[in-house]
This record gives structure tokens, C-alpha cells and sequence, in this order.
């Protein structure tokens, strides 16, 4: 394996910089594969409410005809596999509840880092502000020291300003050297707490590397688990509905709705029954009965006449007739007689 302490020094000693910023995308990195799991698990907890609603479905679909068998198939399957995705949901669930633990840990950690590491944060500071100085030093430094160089040379400078040049010379010799000279102790400085910072930033890495590699192992551990079970589920599916044969579709069907197995027999012509018909007369029987009741109506118009004869007595006068039969009777001595108009026969 690589260390970070061959990869993070360069001209700008910016490696510190780097590897702190790094570090600390590491809690943006468990943020968002929380984030991710989480809005799965809202996937998952989705599909597994429409597969509810689809095993609902076809458990209101139509339970009669040879086809019946088929949707209580596509119910059971239906209703297992929301079942299992509702149970990955808790799996992920759990997932997302262990990366929110340890990202509060990292934080603390990330705290506690930023302390340990202040001391080569503010050497990195200084050996970064030394270097711009002695670059300005050395700047300064070539140019007195060609001035001074082309006062010597000139054989018409006047001593003064040899002189002067001189001492501006020696000053930025004395300026360029002390700065070296601090840069030699801050480089080393640096050095050596940037070898222990780097140390420390790669074995946080690898614990923060470990850590996210465990979730995503879990995360698709508990994928591949479940999709095994999904397939159990099809395969289970696939079979069930290949027994279900065209066969064994139309018996099914036939045991639970037979109507018999008589077929209609022949019909004959019967003649209809006048047993409890009284007997027909003979004419001598009919011409008694005739008899009989001429008998009957001359008796009745007879009770009439005498009726009739009572009424008159008790008042006689001109009244509307009507008949009775063959007889006439007076209605107003009647009325009179009775005290309503009735016709007595």
C-alpha cells in the first residue's frame, strides 16, 4: 500500500491542506450514502404498498369461470413479494441507523483531529509565509547585489555611492541569509509533524474506508439475500401457473360447477284426467229437475201476492209499480209500511 507521506509535499506545501479536507469530506461521504439507503429504502416501501395494492386487486377479480385458479396464484405471489420488500425496507432501515451512528462518531473524531493536528497547521503557516520571504529576499539580494557590481565597475561612481550601494548590499545578504537560516529550522520543523500528520490522515482514511466498505457490503448483502428470496418467488410462480394446464383448469372447473350428469329423457302424450267429473244426467233426470224448480218460483211468487195483499190494507193508495218477477207491487205503501224502500219477495 501507498503512504501519504511520499505524495503530499510539493513546491506549495499544500499536501496538509489536502489531506485535512479529505478527512472531513469523509462525513459528507456517510451523509450521502445514508441519504442514498434511506431514499432506497423509500423505493422499496413504495413498491412494496403497490404490490399490496395489486395483490388486493386480483384477489377482486373475478373468482368464477375456468380461469378463477390463475388469480389466486398471482395474489399468493403478489402478496410474498411485498412481503419481501417490506422486509428489505428494514433491513436498509437498520443500515441507514448504523451509518448515522458512527458519522456522530466521526465527528467527534474529526474534532479531536483538528486539535491534534493544530500544531502542524500553523507550521505550515509559517513555512509557507517563509518561503514567499525568502523568495523576496533573494530577489532582494540579486538586485543590490548587481547594482553593487555596477558601481564597482564604473569608474566614474563617485566613492559615496559605491559606498552606499555596498551597504544596501550587505544588508539584503545579511536579510537573505537569516531568512535561509529560518527556513532551514521551520523545514524541518514541518517535516517532521507533517510525517506524523500524514500518518494519522491515512490510518483515519483507512478506519473511514473500512467503515464505508462494511455499510456497502451489509447494503448489498441484504440486496442479494432478498433478490434470492424475489426469485424463489417467480420460480415458485412460474411453476404454480404451469400446473395450472388447460387440462386441469376445465376438470377444476367442472367439479366445482357440475349441474348433473342426466341428460333430458323423451316426453309421451298423456290424456287428461276427468275422473273427478260428476257423472252426466240423463234428459228424464234433467226434465224432473226443471220440474222442481217451476215448483220453487210460483211458491216464491206466491209469498210475494200475500205480502202484497197486507201492505194495501194498512194504506192504499196510488204509488210507482214495479214487478217481481210476474207480480206488481206498490213501493210507497211498502215505504210507508216499513220505513224503507225495499222490495219484498
Amino acid at each position: 500500500m501507498k503512504e501519504f507521506v511520499d505524495y503530499f509535499w510539493g513546491e506549495k506545501n499544500g499536501g496538509f491542506d489536502v489531506l485535512y479536507h479529505n478527512m472531513k469530506h469523509g462525513l459528507v461521504s456517510s451523509k450521502e450514502l445514508s441519504d442514498h439507503i434511506r431514499e432506497r429504502c423509500q423505493i422499496e416501501e413504495n413498491y412494496s404498498r403497490a404490490l399490496t395494492k395489486l395483490s388486493k386487486s386480483a384477489a377482486n377479480s373475478t373468482s368464477v369461470g375456468t380461469f378463477a385458479p390463475v388469480w389466486q396464484i398471482l395474489k399468493n405471489s403478489s402478496e410474498r413479494l411485498s412481503g419481501l420488500h417490506m422486509d428489505m425496507v428494514h433491513k436498509f432501515q437498520e443500515i441507514v441507523k448504523d451509518i448515522q451512528k458512527y458519522s456522530e462518531e466521526q465527528h467527534k473524531k474529526h474534532k479531536t483531529m483538528k486539535d491534534q493536528e493544530s500544531g502542524t497547521l500553523e507550521v505550515v503557516q509559517s513555512i509557507q509565509q517563509t518561503t514567499q520571504l525568502v523568495q523576496k529576499a533573494k530577489e532582494s539580494y540579486a538586485a543590490r547585489c548587481l547594482e553593487y557590481e555596477k558601481f564597482k565597475r564604473d569608474t566614474g561612481a563617485s566613492p559615496k555611492d559605491v559606498e552606499k550601494a555596498e551597504v544596501k548590499f550587505k544588508k539584503a545578504l545579511d536579510d537573505y541569509k537569516s531568512l535561509l537560516e529560518k527556513y532551514t529550522n521551520v523545514r524541518n520543523d514541518f517535516e517532521k509533524k507533517m510525517l506524523v500528520s500524514c500518518r494519522n490522515f491515512q490510518e483515519v482514511e483507512i478506519d473511514h474506508i473500512r467503515k464505508m466498505k462494511s455499510f456497502i457490503e451489509s447494503y448489498a448483502k441484504a440486496s442479494e439475500n432478498n433478490h434470492s428470496l424475489i426469485q424463489q418467488v417467480h420460480v415458485a410462480f412460474k411453476q404454480q401457473s404451469d400446473e395450472q394446464t388447460v387440462e386441469k383448469l376445465i376438470d377444476q372447473f367442472i367439479q366445482t360447477k357440475t349441474t348433473g350428469v342426466e341428460k333430458p329423457g323423451p316426453l309421451e302424450f298423456e290424456e287428461a284426467d276427468l275422473s273427478n267429473l260428476p257423472l252426466a244426467s240423463s234428459p228424464e233426470q234433467q226434465e224432473k229437475q226443471n220440474s222442481s224448480h217451476d215448483s220453487k218460483l210460483k211458491e216464491k211468487g206466491r209469498q210475494c201476492e200475500r205480502a202484497w195483499m197486507h201492505v194495501c190494507i194498512l194504506d192504499v193508495v196510488r204509488t210507482p209499480l214495479v214487478h217481481c218477477g210476474s207480480y206488481r207491487l206498490d213501493l210507497k205503501a211498502h215505504t210507508k209500511f216499513t220505513g224503507k224502500v225495499t222490495t219484498v219477495c
